[in-house]
């Protein structure tokens, strides 16, 4: 998109909070994590997406929610047993550099 000429197009739509997402994406590939994974991608942006949308809270609210969170769903298939080597399945993703390889 070209910002020069405007930030939404003519129905309205916006794509500034997604075009700052994946840059806190590739801040967090660079900065924090120095790479992800392939095997747990979804998870590591699934984070980055939550803590973008409670970073507002306070560390006592956060903790509420993950606890909250916790007891309210099942145990989990991917991460049952994941202290002793069990793990999600490769994903299937063929000839892939990595999620920023073009940057």
């Amino acid at each position: 998109m070209n910002h020069s000429e405007g930030y939404q197009t003519e129905d309205g739509t916006k794509t500034n909070h997604v075009e700052s997402f994946f840059s806190r994406i590739q801040r967090a590939y660079v900065g924090i994590h120095h790479r992800f994974s392939l095997k747990y991608l979804d998870y590591s942006v699934a984070d980055l997406a939550w803590r973008e949308e409670n970073r507002r809270k306070s560390n006592g609210q956060l903790t509420a929610l993950v606890l909250f969170a916790a007891m309210l769903n099942p145990t989990s298939r991917n991460f049952c047993g994941y202290w002793q080597g069990n793990s999600p399945p490769d994903p299937a993703f063929e000839d892939f550099d990595g999620p920023f390889a073009s940057a």
